[in-house]
């Protein structure tokens, strides 16, 4: 059976979720984050009306209510964050900044409620970082964006695409260089506690000098940590530096912020112990110089509250016109009208365009949001594996609102597998986002493109809900199979059509 891990939560809620950014039918906004969106006509509503009041089939068991001691918090979003770890984290932290002014809030399910001085693993939060390096040297008139990267590197390492044309800056930053997300000669898996530690130079370019690409450049969008630990390592050979000195001088101290972003934790300052997403301990990451550009950096709410003012503006520093060109759109993403800057994605707002960077380490995850039209910001921090894009989003679009919690502790019932044949298929929820519904006896699970299977649980014949992410699927009923499913997430709703003649393929087991 496949085996289910808060990783295939994450991406589940992500892939199901970013296909909303900037699309055509956007009813309100959409997130990065767990989110779908209101029934926007009656023939939607009808549909969910009829799924929900479908007659429920044998067996059954009782809806789950939190169970956790109240926990502690503070500030003035303290309460939102409360609730939300009397479901899954150890402990939040928040910033939000908004017309002018900073808060900063906290709450804790177990130890002390972190101040704005704690320490998290910021993930790929990182990449925001390293491109504004990329940013700082290109204004500075040492490369241009379409410049080869293979000049900078070593021995006459060649960095080529499947036509033999060399690899830019540009397509590290935007993820668009059809690097894969990872080396071959890397293995992170849950096992391998501290998976970065020892990969350095030689072993990436031992990768590259035998890597071959099998799509030109700046075709398609693939994430790649390779690609920015490759991008900072590469800055690094340009300006005779290692990248920890090289963010140092260029970014963290023209900031003010080097003493709250950090690359390794120092003596005497709190950093939080990282959970996975059942609340059990972890090891902390670590990175070598290569690698670190992808996801390295710890900080604070405090530093981020800064960096995000920085990034915005709202004070003098020398890196204004190095964040302008982060922030200006430089390629598109997987999701039709997304578009991303160099390393920060575009989301389109009520009338503007935020931008945003998450991070998931195996213990950590995190959210970064800027809303440069209205001076607007804020960003969530977790120390441990659960979702926090949703929370973020809410502090700061307040329209949003957060994933209901509530929708992962239903009432389950037990269907048939004829029950479940007829909703398997395959759904087509955008041009590049499909969900692939696959029944395994009477269990049904989903995956949706690029990403891992998750277990739907039933509610009743048509209607089921995630454990793995707050979030219900609501088939539409037909004579011989569904016609369509509703992705309901965070109040909104998006309908997704049943591909003609499709078959859904096995459930892949998750890693």
């Amino acid at each position: 059976m496949p085996k289910f891990t808060r990783r295939a939560g994450l991406q589940a809620s992500a892939a199901l979720a970013t296909i909303g950014l900037s699309a055509p039918w956007r009813a309100v906004a959409q997130s990065a984050a767990p989110a779908s969106r209101p029934a926007s006509n009656a023939a939607s509503n009808a549909a969910l009306s009829a799924a929900s009041n479908a007659a429920s089939s044998v067996g059954s068991s009782a809806a789950v209510s939190p169970s956790r001691d109240a926990p502690q918090h503070d500030g003035p979003d303290g309460a939102l964050l409360a609730e939300r770890l009397k479901y899954e984290g150890v402990a939040l932290a928040a910033l939000r900044i908004r017309d002018g002014a900073t808060t900063f809030s906290a709450a804790s399910a177990r130890g002390p409620v972190p101040d704005q001085q704690a320490l998290f693993e910021l993930g790929s939060i990182t990449k925001t970082f390293t491109a504004l390096l990329l940013a700082d040297a290109v204004t500075r008139g040492l490369i241009k964006l379409d410049d080869p990267v293979e000049t900078a590197l070593p021995d006459r390492l060649k960095l080529r695409d499947s036509q033999g044309a060399p690899l830019r800056w540009v397509d590290l930053a935007t993820q668009r260089s059809g690097l894969p997300r990872l080396p071959s000669n890397l293995a992170v898996r849950p096992e391998l506690t501290d998976p970065y530690a020892t990969y350095d130079w030689p072993q990436m370019a031992a990768f590259l000098s035998g890597w071959k690409a099998d799509k030109p450049r700046d075709t398609a969008y693939e994430y790649s940590n390779l690609g920015f630990g490759l991008l900072g390592q590469a800055l690094g050979f340009l300006q005779q530096r290692d990248y920890p000195a090289l963010l140092r001088e260029r970014v963290l101290v023209p900031l003010g912020i080097s003493d709250q972003i950090f690359l390794s934790p120092p003596a005497g300052r709190r950093f939080l112990d990282g959970h996975d997403k059942s609340g059990k301990p972890v090891d902390h990451w670590t990175f070598r110089p290569a690698m670190a550009g992808a996801g390295a950096l710890l900080g604070s709410t405090r530093g981020l509250a800064r960096y995000a003012q920085a990034a915005m503006g709202q004070f003098d520093h020398p890196l204004k016109e190095a964040f302008a060109l982060c922030l200006r759109r430089h390629g598109a993403r997987d999701i039709p009208g997304a578009g991303i800057g160099l390393a920060w994605n575009s989301a389109a707002l009520p009338g503007r365009i935020a931008f945003n960077h998450d991070g998931a380490t195996f213990g950590f995850s995190t959210s970064l949001w800027l809303d440069p039209s209205k001076g607007n910001a804020s960003a969530v921090l977790a120390n441990a594996g659960v979702g926090v894009v949703d929370l973020a989003l809410h502090l700061l679009e307040p329209t949003i609102p957060p994933s209901d919690m509530s929708l992962t502790r239903q009432a389950e019932v037990t269907l048939s597998p004829e029950q479940l044949t007829p909703l398997t298929g395959v759904y087509l929820l955008s041009p590049s986002m499909k969900i692939t519904v696959h029944a395994d006896g009477n269990r049904l699970f989903a995956r949706a493109t690029g990403q891992q299977a998750f277990e739907l649980f039933a509610t009743s014949p048509l209607t089921f809900f995630a454990k793995v992410t707050p979030m219900e699927i609501v088939f539409e009923p037909g004579e011989r199979a569904a016609p369509a499913l509703t992705v309901r997430q965070a109040g909104r709703s998006t309908r997704a059509a049943r591909e003609p003649d499709a078959t859904a393929g096995p459930a892949s087991p998750t890693r």
